[in-house]
């Protein structure tokens, strides 16, 4: 059996910089960073992109704070989206100039996560294609578990018919088989309206005499927000306008500071009749301008990918166009056609009978259906994962039962809007269907405190969870989890001094109010967070004792007209581990609990 004094499991954004900041802090310990694939990167490893993938992110916005994405190096400019394979070889830079190559494990995957007395141990197999399948077991003190949350294909399974001829994928295949799905003279279905199905509508419909069919099922959630990279009249840069306090305050959080000048415009805008009518108006300005930049209600077919639900309800449904002509103009001319339709059967040879009687002929087949909750992941002994607050649909217990309702009869009281606000998909296309979609009543999110690490686990000071949320500031969000999880992992990191009751009653508080706060989201499977992550970025820093208010001071306090009205970037963050090493080696709590 192998030892390790931390193993990380998952080498994309999240588990790299993970890796990367436990070994900058504890340079000695035996650090192994474990994945399954042949090659780093989670969805930006070299098997899981395409020709003509980009980031959602313009240059600057995706890079750790302290390990920039140089312009010239990359062949990166202001501006640009970045493409995918500049991300790949940008992670794979950081992991070899950083020193974690040594601490690198491919082709390795963890079947079983086990508890034991000691810590973990981690039943693993050998994934290399070029030798023979083996099993083996990793021992480790201390775990993070940095899996996506796009590890399990949700599949969709319909009738088909066994001469039924194209290919049918899901979408984490269509690098696999894009040269022989992207080809001139042909039709791709692509089933599902999130930002992949986008992309491969684009990809396809864009080859010369090739169409694409985007089918949206009616009783989903509908087409996610597009957005052009700059919003409002003003032009602002959307990504820094979620990262501007000034809009986050039009957002009600439950772990946004409640005292001084940030504290009282929060109370104002969400406890106040006249402060609720305002941020209803900013919402529905916000999303108003979205459609008309564009041009939703200007042409019958683009008008179908209108959005069902308000922009308070986006979460991240949300995405930002980043393709080089106008998607919008594939629409316009039949090259993407949309269908709110069902698939009833994959019939005789290349033909899809969809459930209002449509015939459709299709040369492959594209699903584009997400994920499932949770991760491959098995975890022993039975009932582990329920205890390490990991997603569940099965019957809760009691006292958590009792712990939803008290969040939820808080987090209501405390901002009445997201009680009053109508939830319903309002621009449904079939008006019989704007009110008929139920909620899922047995899904549970996971319950992680600070959405890092289960409260079950705190005496221990085991394991973490890395990246098991959504948001806007992955790089940003990355640092500062990993800063966090190391400083709790190696008991440098003082928790709050109240009881652990209160302490699991904070933890459902904040995962209950991802599930209320966006109907589009994802919050009744996992955080997610849009004009919320700036708190959530100021509770970190706080828990780490620095202040999050990094716009500067003028006589000595904060400079809140920047503040308000700056963007935060990952630069905003930069020298953060060197400034909590100074301290912690300095007061000799450094290594506290290796």
């Amino acid at each position: 059996m192998e030892e390790a004094d931390l193993v990380v499991v998952g080498a994309g954004l999240y588990g790299i910089t993970a890796t990367v900041i436990y070994h900058r802090i504890h340079p000695t310990a035996r650090v192994l960073l474990l994945e399954a694939a042949p090659s780093i990167g989670g969805p930006w490893a070299s098997h899981r992109i395409f020709p003509g993938l980009k980031t959602n992110n313009l240059w600057g916005t995706y890079a750790n704070p302290d390990f920039p994405m140089d312009q010239t190096k990359f062949g990166v400019e202001n501006g640009e989206h970045v493409p995918a394979e500049k991300v790949t070889e940008y992670l794979q830079a950081m992991v070899e100039e950083t020193g974690i190559l040594q601490c690198m494990r491919l082709n390795t995957k963890v079947e079983v996560v086990e508890q034991v007395a000691e810590g973990w141990a981690l039943h693993c197999t050998s994934t290399a294609s070029n030798t023979d399948a083996c099993s083996f077991t990793i021992s480790t003190a201390k775990l993070i578990l940095s899996v996506g949350l796009s590890n399990k294909p949700s599949m969709p399974r319909y009738p088909t018919s066994p001469a039924f001829t194209p290919l049918i994928i899901h979408s984490k295949d269509f690098p696999y088989h894009y040269s022989s799905i992207v080809q001139p003279n042909t039709h791709t279905l692509i089933i599902g309206a999130g930002k992949s199905a986008w992309d491969f509508a684009y990809t396809c419909s864009t080859q010369p005499n090739s169409t694409a069919t985007m089918l949206i099922r009616p009783s989903g959630n509908g087409p996610i927000w597009m957005s052009p990279p700059y919003v409002t009249p003003f032009g602002l840069w959307l990504e820094k306008l979620v990262f501007t306090r000034f809009f986050g305050f039009m957002s009600p959080c439950p772990w946004a500071a409640t005292s001084g000048l940030e504290g009282w415009i929060r109370g104002f805008l969400h406890r106040t009749w006249f402060g609720r009518k305002l941020t209803g108006a900013f919402w529905g300005i916000l999303g108003d301008d979205v459609v008309q930049l564009n041009k939703l209600n200007e042409h019958p077919e683009t008008k179908k990918l209108h959005p069902w639900r308000g922009a308070f309800e986006v979460g991240n449904a949300l995405s930002i166009l980043n393709y080089p002509t106008d998607w919008f103009d594939l629409v316009r001319e039949g090259r993407i056609k949309i269908v709110v339709d069902e698939v009833d059967e994959f019939g005789q040879g290349d033909e899809v009978l969809l459930k209002e009687g449509q015939k459709l002929r299709v040369d492959s087949v594209v699903c584009a259906t997400g994920w499932e909750v949770g991760s491959s992941l098995k975890f022993k002994p039975d009932g582990l994962s329920r205890s390490l607050g990991l997603p569940t649909r099965a019957d809760t217990y009691v006292d958590d039962d009792a712990l939803v309702k008290k969040a939820e009869t808080d987090i209501y009281a405390q901002f009445p809007y997201l009680k009053e606000r109508d939830t319903s998909r309002i621009y449904h296309p079939d008006p019989s269907l704007r009110y008929t979609q139920a909620e899922d009543m047995h899904q549970q999110p996971y319950r992680l405190y600070r959405f890092l690490v289960p409260p079950s686990d705190l005496e221990r000071r085991s394991i973490g969870f890395a990246g098991a949320l959504m948001s806007l500031g992955n790089a940003s969000c990355a640092y500062l989890q990993s800063l966090w999880l190391t400083a709790y992992l190696d008991g440098t990191l003082e928790m709050p001094p109240i009881p652990t009751p209160q302490l699991k009653y904070e933890t459902y508080r904040d995962t209950q109010y991802c599930a209320l706060r966006n109907a589009m989201g994802y919050g009744n499977k996992f955080p997610d967070l849009v004009f919320d992550s700036l708190p959530y970025f100021d509770q970190l820093m706080q828990d780490l004792g620095f202040d999050g208010k990094r716009k500067g001071r003028v006589l000595g306090v904060t400079n809140w007209g920047a503040e308000a009205f700056k963007s935060y970037g990952p630069e905003d963050y930069k020298g953060l581990v060197d400034a909590w090493m100074k301290r912690t080696q300095g007061n000799g709590k450094a290594k506290k609990n290796i």
